[in-house]
């Protein structure tokens, strides 16, 4: 019975299967050889490497050199900063050295008064007056990193107010120009909502919009002049 069970495996056997069964059987002398070789290749890498890290010494002193450089610069950058962080710290509390006077803010050059909660609300042209009496004018608004300075500033306020700035057509209705002179167009792209005959004054409000409003309103200003 298990004599015909082999010759009937044996008769179905093909030859791929033939194949495979042969390919997989390695003797013990394949194995060693196989196995010799990875430790051998192994060994070559280790003493590559080695040979590598000892042929030249100099570069690791160089190296260890460069170091210890870089670490006292870096310790005599950090003494320098503490130093400047002090001096820059008492020039700010000594009055004289003030970039701007008290209540208004400093941004890239420029001094800022924002009247919320330091002045009473007034026309658009008595808070012109207010900032020409300060030695400043409406703000004139110059690019999209002074309107986001300025919207910043607008946020932090309890409740966000709308402010006069230096804008008007009163010379020519639909012309709106800057206090400056310049027309709206010149600095960013910019228009006025709300335009009609008995608007002649333009506020500032949440997004960088501007609004017409009668001139005659009372309002909070933003007054600008350079520090």
């Amino acid at each position: 019975m298990d004599s015909r069970n082999q010759e009937e495996e044996a008769a179905r056997e093909t030859p791929a299967d033939a194949g495979r069964r042969h390919t997989c059987n390695m003797t013990p002398g394949v194995i060693v050889t196989i196995s010799t070789a990875v430790l051998v290749t192994g060994f070559l890498l280790c003493l590559m490497t080695f040979v590598r890290w000892t042929a030249a010494p100099e570069d690791h002193l160089v190296y260890r050199t460069k170091v210890t450089q870089l670490m006292r610069q870096l310790q005599q950058c950090q003494k320098e900063r503490h130093d400047l962080t002090l001096m820059l710290r008492a020039a700010t509390q000594d009055p004289r050295c003030s970039l701007c006077p008290d209540g208004w803010l400093w941004w890239r050059g420029h001094c800022y008064f924002f009247s919320v909660g330091l002045q009473e609300n007034l026309q658009w042209n008595g808070s012109a007056e207010f900032c020409w009496e300060h030695d400043s004018s409406l703000a004139v608004i110059k690019d999209s990193a002074e309107m986001e300075f300025i919207q910043g500033v607008m946020k932090s306020f309890p409740k966000f107010p709308f402010l006069w700035v230096g804008l008007t057509d009163s010379q020519q209705e639909g012309h709106w120009l800057w206090s400056d002179g310049t027309n709206i167009q010149d600095y960013m792209s910019l228009t006025v909502e709300w335009d009609s005959d008995h608007r002649d004054c333009a506020d500032l409000r949440g997004g960088g919009s501007l609004f017409a409003a009668s001139c005659e309103a009372y309002g909070s200003w933003i007054c600008k002049k350079v520090s």
